[in-house]
């Protein structure tokens, strides 16, 4: 096992506030280490081998491993416990039982779990797995619990993979302050990915604005259905000036007013194609009536559904 980046040698019990490295243990050594990150083995632990990497500070923990057969039981972190945090738990090979509030889940490569962590009961694995973990420790305005695959998102997962094997092997340090801002936009595409929500790049904007970026991006995952919800509400919920907000979008290439009311048209474009009728639909996307959500339709250009197939539905 690899020293720390603050050159302490980290705890069995929990992670330090700042901590890189390599993992490759197998049999005791390997059981306490996974328990340092929650994963409380419940098998038999003779055999049991773990291989993978860690990089965490304040801003967030990013894992990557691979381990054999085993079932854990979960317990969070003291670093993370408390309601303040979001997990992340993709897996990329093999296949994962994982109990999640009681609701069991199985994890195939290209699935991807968004908890709280205190709701992830326990996991189990019949063969070898790797999978990627990422956990922000700081409170997060989405609370419920969401399972997807790549089949929306694929996309975003590879380049997540490919962001943290970059971000593991580049010899990036936990305390670095380009951490920072690298956390910031995994945890946009995290959360892009969990919400299969639309995510553009910043590619000039500063730690500040990436951050009211992020949060826009979450607010409006939440919120969008919402007719209440403005740029206005938006700027006041994340405690930001409205000429903030614009230029934390802008630095993307776009408007708040835009982002949201594509987030509406993808919403109501999913309501008519689950049935809802036109009605239901724009007051379920945030439109309110559906004359508004049929013009929205109607000027989205890159629609997934037409707007001719989307108002198929009869308004009751």
């Amino acid at each position: 096992m690899r020293e720390s980046s603050d050159g302490q040698w980290p705890t069995r019990t929990e992670l330090p506030r700042v901590v890189s490295l390599t993992v490759d243990e197998v049999g005791p050594e390997a059981v306490e280490t996974v328990r340092g990150w929650g994963w409380h083995l419940q098998s038999d632990g003779q055999d049991f081998r773990v291989v993978g990497d860690v990089l965490k500070n304040d801003t967030f923990a990013l894992s990557r491993y691979r381990h054999t057969a085993a079932t854990f039981r979960y317990e969070v972190p003291s670093a993370f416990a408390g309601g303040a945090a979001r997990l992340l738990l993709a897996c990329l090979e093999g296949e994962v039982v994982v109990d999640i509030a009681g609701t069991l889940e199985t994890l195939t490569p290209g699935s991807v779990l968004f908890a709280n962590p205190e709701d992830l009961v326990s996991k189990t694995s019949n063969g070898p797995v790797s999978s990627l973990l990422v956990i922000f420790p700081r409170p997060q305005s989405f609370t419920e619990n969401y399972v997807g695959t790549t089949s929306a998102s694929d996309a975003y997962l590879q380049v997540l993979v490919d962001a943290s094997a970059s971000i593991l092997s580049g010899g990036l340090r936990a305390e670095d302050p380009a951490f920072t801002r690298v956390g910031l936009g995994v945890e946009a595409l995290v959360w892009a990915l969990a919400t299969q929500t639309e995510l553009r790049t910043l590619s000039t904007a500063s730690t500040d604005l990436a951050h009211v970026y992020s949060e826009a991006v979450k607010y409006v995952s939440r919120f969008a259905s919402d007719e209440a919800t403005t740029v206005n509400s938006m700027a006041a919920a994340l405690g930001a000036s409205r000429a903030h907000l614009y230029r934390a979008f802008a630095a993307t290439g776009d408007t708040a007013s835009a982002y949201l009311r594509r987030a509406r048209v993808r919403l109501a474009q999913r309501l008519l194609l689950e049935g809802a009728n036109q009605d239901a639909a724009a007051r379920g996307a945030g439109f309110g009536t559906a004359r508004r959500m049929r013009s929205a339709l109607a000027a989205a250009p890159d629609a997934a559904v037409s707007p001719q197939k989307a108002i198929l539905p009869a308004a009751e």
